[in-house]
């Protein structure tokens, strides 16, 4: 299960969980799925989490959709910091640049 943000065209930050991120995100590069991202247009992944069940997922992009913008940039930006109020076990997917494109 992963946990993801994803940048859209108007520089706004989209979080949504899923199970195959590969298709997730071809879903949202072809304005599927997500009125949100449809509407504003799919930029680029920022950050994505592997968690070990949906439950975890489901918690992580609950938690993060109640950060503000500033504390999701951080979140992008690698301050793992603010992950450890969720108490849960994940992995951070450093090499996501191959997912983009």
């Amino acid at each position: 299960m992963y946990t993801y943000i994803i940048r859209c065209n108007d520089n706004t930050l989209y979080c949504g969980y899923t199970t195959d991120i590969k298709r997730r995100l071809n879903e949202h590069k072809n304005s599927v799925g997500s009125k949100y991202v449809r509407s504003r247009g799919f930029r680029k992944l920022e950050f994505l989490l592997e968690l070990n069940s949906k439950s975890d997922a489901m918690r992580a992009e609950i938690w993060i959709k109640k950060l503000n913008k500033i504390k999701k940039e951080s979140l992008i930006s690698g301050d793992l910091i603010l992950l450890e109020k969720l108490d849960i076990s994940y992995k951070v997917i450093d090499n996501i640049n191959l997912l983009n494109y």
